[in-house]
């Protein structure tokens, strides 16, 4: 492992072995080095390329990764943690990409790609890639319109870590486009310069999967759409997630998908107030959102607020293609002997074990943890629907309360989990998110 020096303001050899011979370009201080390296960039780096800047490393994930830091150049030599920065600048101006390869983390870079005119920032351009960001900016300053790329059409298991590291777009075109796997996290303020209308946009025939936790991204606001579902009909199972996350009460999260198989989108406990219990999937078959008014009485909470899930159902959706809410937890302490599993629900009309029923997982094998599975939808294709039983429970709304149980008996202790699931098309279910074991 050697260390070596970038400053756009050396005028010595350019070798790299000190400040003042300090490589004055990065991609030039990455000729020919190995893998685990370390370049320590200077607080005021500043250096300009008109055209392509391809920032090439040794792609050996068995070792080290290259290391690119920031650091006061007035600091000490080697620098140490109180010298970083988040200072340096790297930009390319013209018909120019900044593209990065490789095995390789960087710390407190602005990039700052095709000013004035049009290029990308592509994050990952060759297969297997493994990049991480941190403290930096991306700014794709021109007027791309493919403005971030995580990956491309011919790499292929390619993945990025954004950790503190803010996006930045100079046109509403300006769309960030994955296909491969982006992980983005702790980020205050992570949407700089003008917003585009999408954030998100898969690329046809690629599949992606990205996560946000704990990324603010309230700065998309009015007429602003954080995953672009129109256009992913032609994509490979495009995952979407966002945890944690500060939404602009004004933003568009996403939409209905096109197909089955392309896109799945969930908002777990994002929004723009300080809530912990909101809620939102999209899939194919139907769209799951919190809801604080339709809510049964001793039912879920969040501590403080009654909460229950509404369903939404489009005219595609049936019983072999149903909506699958997400997983209600419950430990189970007994073995050996039958318990059941009650969710509570409410809709406009009492609903048959072929629009709404309830499935659940659990350890049903003493000498192994395969899961066991039971049900109260209708036995079989053939079957005949009957109605799901009427329940007493008192809810804020709505008209008719029902009751989805199903009675299961486990060999070892743990968790159960229990799916709704809902088969009947354009048909709205609101569902208490809490089960009971009787």
């Amino acid at each position: 492992m050697a260390s070596y020096y970038v400053w756009s303001g050396a005028t010595g050899s350019a070798n790299g072995t000190s400040w003042a011979n300090a490589y004055t370009k990065l991609a030039t201080a990455f000729t020919g080095k190995a893998a685990s390296d370390i370049f320590y960039v200077a607080h005021d780096h500043a250096e300009t390329t008109a055209g392509t800047v391809a920032l090439t490393n040794p792609l050996t994930s068995n070792v080290a990764p290259t290391r690119i830091i920031c650091a006061n150049r007035a600091g000490s030599v080697p620098p140490v943690s109180a010298d970083r920065r988040a200072t340096a600048t790297v930009a390319s101006t013209g018909v120019g990409d900044i593209s990065f390869t490789g095995y390789t983390h960087y710390d407190g870079i602005i990039f700052n790609c095709a000013a004035g005119s049009s290029g990308s920032l592509i994050l990952g351009s060759t297969d297997f890639s493994r990049l991480r960001f941190d403290n930096c900016s991306l700014r794709a300053a021109g007027t791309s319109t493919n403005a971030i790329g995580i990956g491309t059409s011919a790499a292929e298991g390619v993945f990025v870590e954004l950790n503190n590291t803010t996006l930045s777009f100079a046109t509403v075109g300006g769309i960030c486009n994955p296909q491969g796997t982006l992980k983005w996290r702790n980020t205050p303020s992570a949407l700089l310069g003008t917003i585009p209308t999408f954030l998100f946009q898969p690329v046809a025939g690629r599949g992606c999967n990205v996560e946000c936790i704990g990324v603010d991204l309230s700065a998309a606001g009015s007429g602003k759409t954080i995953v672009d579902a129109a256009t992913v009909n032609q994509t490979i199972s495009c995952v979407f997630r966002f945890i944690d996350c500060k939404l602009n009460a004004s933003v568009t999260k996403s939409g209905q998908p096109q197909t089955a198989g392309a896109l799945e989108c969930d908002f777990i406990r994002s929004g723009a107030t300080g809530v912990n219990y909101q809620l939102t999937s999209y899939r194919r078959t139907g769209t799951l959102d919190h809801e604080t008014t339709i809510v049964r009485s001793g039912g879920a909470s969040d501590g403080t607020t009654p909460i229950s899930w509404k369903v939404v159902t489009p005219a595609n959706c049936d019983y072999s293609m149903s909506f699958e809410c997400p997983p209600i937890a419950i430990w189970n302490d007994t073995t050996g002997s039958a318990k059941t599993a009650t969710v509570e629900c409410i809709a406009a009309a009492i609903m048959t074990d072929a629009d709404i029923w309830l499935d659940v997982e659990y350890l049903g094998d003493a000498s192994s943890p395969q899961g066991s599975f039971v049900n109260d939808g209708k036995a079989d294709l053939l079957a005949t629907a009957a109605n799901q039983t009427t329940s007493s429970a008192s809810w804020g709304g709505s008209t008719t309360p029902f009751k989805l149980a199903a009675t299961f008996t486990a060999q070892q202790k743990g968790w159960i989990y229990c799916r709704v699931k809902c088969g009947k098309p354009s048909s709205t279910f609101y569902i208490d998110p809490m089960v009971t074991l009787t």
